[in-house]
């Protein structure tokens, strides 16, 4: 049987891209789905390959009469309804645990979005990251991302933290646990993503949505439609349902508004300048990420399908 895959590496610039022709077998996508998810210690049920199935479009039926052909060769594990690939079975306990970790995290994430509903400007409150698929570890930060108003970015930034702050260290300046971190900030005018990779795409998909205005997760995935080269079957679930309200939409278009987004601008810029490590800044786009995790994924990512010599 023949595939078409291409894994490009670039020291500037890590590529995963993976091309499946016409004669690729669903075996191979789903193999290269459970990879994808071995790199986090998860593995997956039927509904899950099924929803984050990498380049291939199949029903259910078809995935389950597939992973019953897997077993057989035993080329997948399964235990209770969680598949995984071959010798990786004690990922099964790993994502049990965390889900038990992850319940403390969801309440406090909720009340996060509360608070940061107070904020006209916040357009959008989200979980990203290891807690949007109830996968946190016991000492895991919450990751949030927020989508603003147009020209009020900074303005937004600044009082998310102010707001958040009581749960971003202690009185007395230590770190907490469970702390809010809010990774990414985008302005409702630029929701477009430019890394577009199997990992964005993810990050994308498994957001989960605490609330949003006037449609704007929407507007996102919209925006980003992209992700659907990578994650076929992919649809909007209703376990994450959005509770959308509708707001007087606020612009930085006058001066005292425009004035302060520009000055609390350079003031965090500042403040910032001694600790930026991969953070990328632009005037639309804010990703506060202290490690380049994407690059580490795609990495190992593109490790395990060498070793399944798919």
């Amino acid at each position: 049987m023949t595939s078409n895959i291409r894994l490009i590496y670039n020291p500037h610039k890590l590529i995963a891209s993976i091309t499946f022709s016409d004669q690729m077998s669903l075996q191979y996508a789903i193999q290269t789905t459970l990879a994808y998810h071995d790199i986090f210690g998860y593995p997956l049920t039927v509904e899950e390959i099924h929803r984050y199935l990498i380049k291939k479009s199949a029903n259910t039926n078809r995935i389950e009469e597939t992973l019953g052909h897997l077993l057989e060769k035993k080329l997948v594990g399964k235990i209770n309804k969680y598949y995984f690939l071959k010798g990786r079975s004690k990922i099964v306990s790993i994502r049990i645990k965390r889900k038990d970790y992850s319940k403390a995290k969801m309440r406090k994430a909720k009340l996060f979005g509360v608070l940061l509903k107070i904020i006209p400007s916040v357009k959008l409150a989200a979980i990203s990251g290891a807690l949007s698929m109830d996968n946190s570890r016991k000492n895991d930060d919450i990751d949030l991302v927020i989508i603003t108003s147009k020209n009020l970015l900074w303005s937004t930034r600044f009082l998310a933290n102010l707001f958040l702050l009581l749960f971003k260290r202690d009185p007395a300046g230590q770190k907490i646990s469970d702390r809010a971190c809010l990774n990414m900030f985008l302005d409702e005018s630029a929701l477009s993503i430019s890394d577009r990779n199997i990992y964005t795409a993810h990050e994308i998909c498994q957001m989960r949505v605490l609330w949003d205005r006037e449609g704007t997760y929407r507007k996102f995935l919209r925006a980003n439609s992209w992700i659907k080269d990578y994650l076929s079957n992919w649809q909007e679930s209703s376990q994450f349902t959005v509770h959308s309200s509708q707001k007087r939409k606020l612009r930085a278009t006058n001066y005292p508004l425009t004035t302060i987004e520009s000055a609390l601008r350079r003031f965090q810029l500042w403040y910032m300048k001694n600790k930026l490590t991969t953070e990328r800044i632009s005037s639309t786009q804010l990703f506060f990420h202290p490690k380049d995790t994407q690059k580490q994924v795609l990495s190992e990512y593109q490790n395990r399908l060498n070793k399944l010599e798919i």
